[in-house]
């Protein structure tokens, strides 16, 4: 009596260290470097077959094509092995000169499934469901471990995704303080915003969303210092000075007469000039 094995289900997590399990069963990314990167290559460029010739250019550019085919046949060897003792039915299908993971075997990744929740805290926000934009946007930022494929920072082919990604996890992480600092919740704003102030700090949005939340919980010494550090990074950094509105927003907390109104949610590309321009990366 044969047996009955199940299509494998592959769960690919990028966002930190590169981990891949189907069925629950670790495949080792680890023992061989190339074989990690062929594998993250392949997951992350899966909803199309990829053609030899671009594999070669992406891993072994200088490479003659005799050696780079060569090069690719032992390494294409390494990832079959690789996701065979993790389930023997988890294949790189060839068709031709291209590549792919086989059509048999399912693929969740951390990436797509932030890109979903992303996009349903959005369409949240645009109807109006403040609950849902929360939701959706904590449900983003959990999968988010670091940087993608942080543990292999100089993979070129990587990078723009890498950037791309950087700047979603940003502007969800943005959304999601301005939503708690919306409903109240100031500790965790205030936590978020610092967070990401740790690494991003010429932020003009989120710096003026924390000066927001010292000032509605009746620290407008914070507040002001909040500022001056700002500015002082700014000018490190760019030479340039915070933007009118976060200024005038100062001035207005300087004055022990004036309100603690918001002005978090203002974002002009005056505001954004520290951040670069965004990559055209389809994942």
């Amino acid at each position: 009596m044969v047996a009955h094995v199940t299509a494998p289900m592959l769960a690919a997590r990028f966002l930190g260290d590169f981990r891949v399990m189907i069925d629950g069963v670790p495949v080792d990314t680890v023992s061989r470097r190339r074989t990690r990167h062929l594998l993250a290559y392949l997951l992350t460029h899966r909803r199309a077959a990829v053609h030899r010739d671009v594999l070669a250019e992406v891993f072994w550019p200088g490479a003659t094509p005799e050696r780079a085919r060569n090069n690719l046949h032992v390494s294409l060897t390494g990832v079959r092995q690789a996701l065979r003792a993790a389930h023997p039915l988890a294949e790189i299908e060839r068709r031709y000169d291209t590549y792919r993971i086989g059509p048999a075997t399912a693929v969740w990744s951390d990436v797509e499934q932030f890109a979903r929740h992303r996009a349903a805290g959005l369409e949240a926000d645009r109807r109006g469901d403040r609950d849902g934009v929360v939701r959706a946007y904590e449900s983003a930022c959990q999968l988010h471990e670091g940087d993608f494929l942080a543990e292999d920072p100089y993979l070129e082919w990587a990078a723009p995704i890498r950037e791309a990604l950087r700047l979603d996890v940003i502007d969800v992480q943005t959304r999601l303080a301005e939503a708690y600092l919306e409903r109240g919740a100031y500790g965790s704003a205030t936590l978020l915003a610092r967070r990401l102030l740790e690494d991003d700090p010429c932020n003009e949005t989120v710096s003026r969303l924390l000066m927001t939340c010292y000032a509605t919980a009746g620290q407008r010494h914070l507040a002001l210092s909040q500022y001056h550090r700002l500015a002082e990074r700014l000018w490190t950094t760019h030479r340039v000075r915070p933007s009118a509105g976060t200024t005038a927003y100062f001035e207005r907390l300087r004055d022990p007469r004036g309100g603690v109104a918001s002005v978090h949610g203002n974002r002009s590309s005056a505001d954004l000039h520290h951040q670069p321009r965004r990559p055209a990366v389809h994942l």
